[in-house]
């Protein structure tokens, strides 16, 4: 027993125990919370000593001296009388590969915290949740689960991202899509115009219009024709007349040669009238013809044009579908986060069912083991405490159960030194460890510390106990 030392003095006690089975850490090997530069170099000037366990049904001495150039260890068996080889191989397959972490669970006690009943139970119960689901700390369960939650948000984060991306892609093409099919609704209207045009234009009735037109300018051009002899007729006529008038001496015959050259001359003047007219409708003809073969050459380009645009544009609104058909065939496929989350639920599941295996193989065992050092310490108030992870811990009396939260400071502390003590043994393969119990025993009545003691002193282990309570010290120092 150590009575009223402070915390350095205590971490230099359990820092011997821990460099007594592990050695001292070396230069860069990462150091737990008890190592602090202080504490360790205050161990070190201790230079040794010698501490007992048991293993295998046998008792053990080791001794250990420290130094800055020395580390000696003798480990010497009580029960053979034999000497054997101090070194890390023969420790570890004595204390059946316990790293230090599992020693620490083990082996140091602290003080309950938690200020009221509530909080106590809380902290009771995660501690049993941890010592439940393994008792070395290098095999955090749910850590390991937290880190892989971690991974699988920052994997459905990242696939969340690259569907906002596609979506907003698959938008921007959808748009374009609308945008392309309504220009070739548009063509396609366009294209119907023309082909009514065009049918209109080649019709029987455009073609009929086309043949009187046609016809028409060939009677023009006949009657030009005949308008031109006729003219010339008249013309030789005309100077037929004239001739006669100067050669005849007969008034007669003068005045029939005058006849002739009047007839003549207004001859002359009906045919330039007639062409005159003829012209003007040949001409107007003319122009209805041009403007129906110009009507037809328009058509004809505008439907090139058309076919033209609508083929490009078609092409465009293809290549777009492809691309469309591209980002939904990639939806719906397994990404490569998809597969990276499959594998992370694989991997939760697996230690879902690892941390229910170690609960039922380890959990269940530190329970019943518990609750029978509760049941002896309490002289049989309390005969069982029931409570897995997530679940209120409730403890069976004769008169039924109850809460824990609804014990006294007292019966929590009581109840929560049974399940270290349990943890102690359990953890450790049943191999007989001391055990640190630090101020664990703070204000307890004096029959509660008698049972206490009594349990204690059936124990096979070493247990090492700081305290500042006069009623601890004299009780378990016998000097009550």
């Amino acid at each position: 027993m150590f009575y009223d030392v402070n915390e350095a003095e205590k971490n230099i006690v359990f820092i011997f125990m821990k460099a007594m089975l592990f050695g001292m850490p070396g230069e860069g090997v990462r150091r737990n919370e008890f190592y602090t530069e202080k504490d360790a170099q205050e161990s070190v000037e201790k230079e040794g000593g010698t501490i007992w366990f048991r293993s295998g049904q046998k008792n053990y001495r080791l001794t250990r001296e420290f130094g800055a150039e020395t580390d000696d260890c003798q480990l010497f068996c009580e029960d053979t009388g034999k000497m054997l080889d101090g070194g890390n191989e023969t420790l570890e397959k004595l204390l059946g590969e316990i790293s230090e972490t599992t020693f620490d669970n083990a082996v140091l006690t602290e003080a309950l915290s938690g200020n009221s009943p509530v909080e106590m139970a809380r902290e009771i119960q995660n501690k049993l949740s941890i010592l439940s689901k393994s008792g070395d700390g290098l095999l955090d369960l749910g850590r390991s689960e937290q880190m892989l939650k971690m991974w699988r948000k920052g994997y459905l984060s990242q696939k969340e991202r690259g569907q906002k991306a596609v979506s907003r892609e698959k938008e921007k093409l959808a748009t374009e899509l609308e945008n392309l099919e309504n220009e070739l609704d548009g063509l396609r209207g366009q294209k119907g115009q023309v082909a009514q045009a065009q049918a209109k234009i080649y019709s029987t009735e455009g073609k009929e219009e086309a043949a009187v037109i046609e016809e028409q300018l060939q009677a023009i051009e006949k009657k030009n024709l005949g308008m031109v002899i006729a003219g010339a007729l008249a013309i030789i006529v005309g100077i037929v007349g004239i001739v006669g008038s100067f050669q005849l001496t007969d008034e007669m015959s003068k005045l029939g040669m005058e006849v002739c050259i009047l007839a003549a001359i207004a001859t002359v003047i009906y045919t330039l009238t007639a062409r005159r007219k003829l012209r003007m409708e040949f001409v107007k003809h003319k122009k209805k013809k041009a403007y129906l073969q110009s009507q037809q050459e328009k058509l004809k380009s505008s439907q090139e044009d058309i076919d033209g645009t609508y083929e490009e544009k078609l092409t465009a609104f293809t290549n777009l579908q492809s691309e469309y058909q591209e980002y939904e065939t990639e939806t719906s496929l397994p990404t490569s986060e998809d597969l990276e989350t499959q594998a992370l639920n694989l991997a939760m599941d697996t230690i879902g069912e690892l941390s229910r295996n170690i609960y039922l193989q380890k959990g269940r065992k530190i329970r019943i083991r518990a609750s029978r050092i509760l049941r002896e310490l309490t002289n049989g108030k309390f005969m069982e405490f029931y409570g897995d992870e997530g679940q209120r811990m409730e403890l069976s009396m004769e008169e039924g159960t109850v809460g824990a939260e609804e014990l006294e400071r007292e019966e929590l502390e009581i109840l929560y030194f049974s399940i270290r003590m349990a943890a102690s043994e359990l953890l450790t393969d049943e191999k007989i460890l001391p055990v640190v119990l630090d101020d664990v025993f703070y204000g307890k009545r004096k029959e509660s510390l008698m049972a206490i003691s009594r349990w204690m002193k059936k124990q096979p282990r070493q247990i090492i106990l700081f305290t500042e309570n006069e009623d601890v010290k004299s009780i378990f120092s016998g000097k009550q």
